[in-house]
């Protein structure tokens, strides 16, 4: 996702029933408070700013980004999901909606989960197996385009609703509490999937709208109060909500499209408490220096590392970038060190390679200069095409958008840098007719696991099966059927080889066919008011878990 993460992955056997569960570089500090417990204390309004951007989406079936599922967290029910706690705590899934773990069958095909009697959504009505299955339909439903298609191809039946082919998807079932899904194959990966918020339970009456429904009954800790677009967004405690997750703050009230520089000066005065959009990387050094670098507790800065890859997707179905010449150029032409460097200190490391380093399958392959340009070999790939960059307008992407730009004209490119707010550009690049018409060669942009396997980065940023007309992830829309076919072979297997396969499919892509170009593997750095208490900065989501976020 733009913007989230995970580490490694663990199997384990529970019962019948596959769980995936992850270790987390960065835990909080054993200092962290109890989240929920008596020494939290409930009320206030927590004022939160999202810097340079809104929320994409805050429809389940559409959001897929940081600012959205740190959202979403704090307002969905899912069938399973991850506790409200720091590091390992926080990354294994425990059941939710679900009375317990599903049972599953012996050939590890079809999962049936039992829903808890007695919730009830914000609006009081009651919450069944129907709502899950209604957030299985939507997320299937060709005219809504929701991204969650990529995690689907399992389930029996989703692929031929999606394509237009049947009403509804065969492998889903509701019938009271009881929900069933069928797979077409084993998938190691599907309780992960589940607990992802496309997946979370919504009204049976909730419609189908490409545009996304912003305000909707939810059965999580909060609900969406209000959103006016472009200017922010409220959370309120959901009255019925009756499980153990912390609802701290009576309200959480987002300020969007925020400068990042004085959304600083708010957090340092207690004027806002925290800016989903980030801390200004210039402001990164002082920060640590003044108030000292932590990972939880009771504290004002932190640093976390996280799963992800910020990296130039090239765009291959228009423009001089279909040209494998031309990406490779590109790969020789960035100055990596230098890309790195403008997003501050604690920012990360560099990379050429698609799967960081932290994530298992990983294997080393130096395919490309990791200690500067080398515009003497850019040069002899290059066709002195004119490029059109897009980035977001954070101050770290304009800055980064300068130095592509410099190294690319070194290299014989002519480029033409197009910013757009983070909202906007990923709805620009995930637009397949916008690609199509070269409004964009290449993007800027990160991404952070979903959840901890290699299936995360490789198939569902680029296979090509994946590719629709709207919301896609693939932007660099590389189509390549024979890598299409290792991708899905790579995600049948378990163990070892399931790893090798996808260490070698980061390697072969690079290699051969260039889709992006990697810069470098990132931390999440953050910073927050004096006024605020319990802290837990949570592994799964890459940030401040908001709803057990306390005001002193």
């Amino acid at each position: 996702m733009h913007k989230k993460l995970s580490l490694s992955v663990a199997m384990m056997v529970i019962g019948a029933c596959l769980l995936v569960a992850s270790s987390f570089a960065g835990a909080a500090s054993a200092s962290a408070q109890k989240a929920g417990s008596s020494e939290v204390k409930r009320g206030g309004t927590l004022r939160l700013n999202a810097s340079n951007t809104d929320f994409e989406y805050t429809d389940p079936a559409l959001a897929y980004d940081s600012l959205g599922w740190q959202m979403l967290f704090a307002v969905n029910m899912t069938l399973m999901n991850y506790p409200d706690k720091p590091g390992a705590e926080g990354s294994r899934l425990i059941p939710e909606a679900a009375a317990g773990f599903p049972r599953v069958s012996r050939d590890g095909k079809t999962y049936t989960f039992t829903v808890r009697k007695g919730i009830k959504f914000s609006d009081g009505s009651a919450l069944t197996a129907a709502s899950f299955k209604r957030a299985f339909e939507r997320a299937a439903d060709p005219k809504q385009a929701s991204p969650a298609i990529a995690f689907m191809h399992t389930i029996v039946g989703a692929d031929r609703r999606n394509n237009g082919q049947a009403g509804s998807i065969s492998g889903v079932t509701a019938k009271g509490q009881t929900f069933t899904v069928r797979l077409t194959q084993a998938d190691p990966t599907f309780l992960a999937e589940v607990a992802m918020p496309f997946f979370a339970a919504v009204k049976p009456s909730m419609p189908v709208d490409p545009k996304g429904v912003s305000v909707y009954p939810s059965a999580g800790p909060y609900k969406i109060a209000s959103r006016d677009i472009g200017k922010g967004l409220t959370l309120e405690r959901n009255t019925f909500y009756k499980g153990n997750r912390p609802q701290n703050a009576d309200r959480i009230v987002y300020t969007v499209n925020t400068d990042q520089n004085q959304s600083l000066l708010q957090v340092r005065a207690g004027q806002a408490d925290y800016d989903a959009g980030g801390t200004p990387s210039t402001a990164i050094a002082g920060l640590a220096t003044e108030f000292g670098v932590h990972k939880g507790g009771p504290f004002r800065f932190f640093v976390n590392s996280v799963v992800s890859t910020t990296y130039l997707s090239l765009n291959t179905i228009g423009g001089p970038l279909g040209k494998v010449s031309n990406r490779k150029a590109v790969n020789f032409a960035i100055d990596r060190p230098a890309l790195l460097r403008v997003a501050g200190k604690f920012a990360g490391a560099r990379t050429d390679q698609i799967l960081p380093p932290n994530m298992r399958g990983f294997k080393q392959a130096d395919i490309y200069p990791l200690k500067g340009a080398n515009p003497t070999r850019a040069k002899t790939l290059a066709d002195n095409s004119t490029i059109n960059l897009l980035h977001t307008t954070s101050a770290t992407s304009v800055a980064r958008g300068q130095i592509v730009k410099f190294n690319l004209e070194q290299a014989g490119f002519t480029v033409k840098v197009k910013p757009q707010p983070f909202a906007v550009a990923i709805k620009t690049a995930g637009t397949k007719a916008q690609a199509q018409a070269g409004d964009f060669d290449m993007f800027l942009i990160g991404w952070l696991a979903d959840y901890p396997d290699p299936f995360d980065f490789i198939n569902v940023l680029l296979d090509g099966d994946n590719i629709q007309d709207a919301n896609n992830s693939n932007y660099s829309y590389l189509n390549n059927q024979a890598y299409n076919v290792r991708m899905k072979k790579a995600a049948k297997l378990s163990g070892d080889a399931r790893y090798k396969a996808y260490g070698q499919l980061d390697i072969d892509l690079m290699k051969n066919l260039a889709p992006w170009a990697p810069l470098s593997n990132g931390n999440t750095r953050e910073f927050i008011s004096a006024r605020i208490t319990n802290y837990i900065y949570h592994p799964v989501y890459a940030g401040m878990v908001i709803n057990a976020t306390a005001i002193k």
